[in-house]
C-alpha cells in the first residue's frame, strides 16, 4: 500500500505548533515509536526532556513515547531522517484523554457494560461504537461526534478531549473467552487511553490503512461532565482517593454440625476485614481472587454456604473501591478455580 508521509507529518507539525501537542513517529507496521540512540534507550543518565539528541541535531528518537516534543524543529528533524507515514500524539502530555472505540468484530459478552447491566432485550453490540452509544444513551447522553474524531482503518473511531494532564488512567475495555463480563475501559472494545498512551493522528496511513479526519472540527472538545463521572466510577482518576468505611458485619447460616465451619467462618471475616481496608494499586484484585479461591473449597467442603461468601467478598470489595464489574469478574474466576482445604481441618 502507498503511503503519504507529507500528509502524515504536515498534520503532526501544525498539531505541534498551533495546538502545542507532544508528537512523536511510528513504526508503520507494529505503530511502535522508532528507535533511535541506543545508549540514550539504555539508561542515558537523563530524562526523556533532557535528552542531549533532541538538541544536537541528530534527529535521533531514544525514550519511546516519552520522547514526544512539540518543538517544531524537532519534529523537522524526525520527518527528515526517517519520512514517517505514522505519527502519533502523546496524550497524558498534551493534555488529552481518547476514547477509543474499536471495530475488532468478535461476539460481545452477555453484560458488555463495566459495571453496568446492559439494558434488558436490547441486542449486545457488534463493536465498541454500539458499546459506547449505549452508554451515552443510559446517561442521557447521544454519540458525541463534536470534538476531535478520527476513523481508524478497521471502522473504529478515536474521540478526543482536552483532560487534566496526569489525572486520568488508561485501560483496555476486553472480555476473555467464556466470561460474561467485561474487563477495563468502559465497556466492550471501549478503550481509555490518556497518561502515557498515545493514538495515531488523521492523515497517517499504516500497512492497514488511513486514519482519517470523521468530525467537522479539528480540535477537541472539553471532556463532557458525564464522561469524567464515567471514568471516575470505572477507577480511571488516578487522584482519586478512597475515604475509609466501617466495616461491616457479617451474617452466615452456618451448618453447626459440620466439620470446618469455625474454621471457614472465621477465614471468611478475616479475609473480607483485610480486603476492605485495602487502598487502590495494593493488590485488591489478586486478594479477592486467592480469597475466594480459597473459600470456594471450603463451599465445595460443604463448610460454608456459597451465597453467604459471595456477599461478604462482594461488600468487602465494595468498601475496597473495585468497580462492580472487576468484582463480580473476580469472584466468578475464583470460584471456577476452587482450592483444596486443608486436611488438618477436616474435623473438629
Amino acid at each position: 500500500m502507498s503511503t503519504n508521509p507529507s500528509t502524515a507529518t504536515a498534520v503532526a507539525g501544525w498539531v505541534a505548533s498551533n495546538l502545542g501537542w507532544r508528537v512523536l513517529p511510528l513504526h508503520p507496521r507494529t505503530k511502535r515509536p522508532l528507535a533511535g540512540c541506543a545508549d540514550c534507550r539504555d539508561g542515558g543518565g537523563h530524562t526523556a526532556a533532557q535528552c542531549p539528541c533532541l538538541t544536537t541535531g541528530t534527529g535521533a528518537l531514544c525514550h519511546g513515547v516519552w520522547a514526544a516534543t512539540c518543538d517544531p524543529a524537532v519534529v523537522a528533524r524526525w520527518a527528515a531522517r526517517w519520512q514517517p507515514a505514522v505519527w502519533a500524539v502523546h496524550l497524558g502530555a498534551s493534555g488529552l484523554l481518547a476514547v477509543d472505540l474499536d471495530a475488532h468484530g468478535g461476539t460481545s459478552p452477555a453484560q458488555p457494560l463495566r459495571g453496568l447491566a446492559w439494558p434488558a432485550g436490547d441486542a449486545l453490540p457488534v463493536d465498541g461504537i454500539d458499546t459506547y452509544a449505549t452508554l451515552a444513551s443510559l446517561r442521557g447522553q447521544s454519540l458525541d461526534l463534536d470534538t476531535l474524531v478520527t476513523e481508524t482503518p478497521s471502522g473504529g473511531l478515536h474521540l478526543l478531549y482536552t483532560a487534566q494532564p496526569g489525572r486520568w488512567k488508561s485501560s483496555s475495555g476486553h472480555a476473555r473467552p467464556g466470561d460474561d463480563t467485561v474487563r477495563g475501559g468502559l465497556g466492550w472494545q471501549v478503550d481509555i487511553k490518556a497518561y502515557a498512551g498515545y493514538v495515531v493522528l488523521p492523515g497517517s496511513t499504516t500497512t492497514a490503512g488511513t486514519y482519517r479526519r470523521a468530525s467537522s472540527t479539528p480540535v477537541p472538545a472539553p471532556l463532557p461532565d458525564w464522561l469524567a463521572t464515567e471514568l471516575i466510577r470505572t477507577g480511571h482518576d488516578r487522584h482519586a482517593t478512597t475515604p475509609a468505611l466501617p466495616a461491616k458485619p457479617i451474617a452466615l447460616a452456618l451448618p453447626g454440625d459440620c466439620p470446618g465451619t469455625r474454621y471457614a467462618a472465621g477465614a471468611l471475616r478475616s479475609a473480607c476485614a483485610e480486603l476492605a481496608a485495602m487502598k487502590p494499586n495494593t493488590g485488591r484484585n489478586r486478594k479477592l481472587f486467592r480469597s475466594t479461591s480459597r473459600l470456594a473449597g471450603m463451599c465445595a467442603a460443604g463448610w460454608i454456604d456459597q451465597a453467604d461468601v459471595e456477599a461478604a467478598l462482594t461488600d468487602a470489595a465494595q468498601q475496597a473501591a473495585l468497580p462492580a464489574g472487576e468484582i463480580r469478574y473476580v469472584i466468578a474466576s475464583g470460584f471456577r478455580n476452587p482450592r483444596a482445604v486443608p486436611e488438618h481441618r477436616s474435623t473438629t
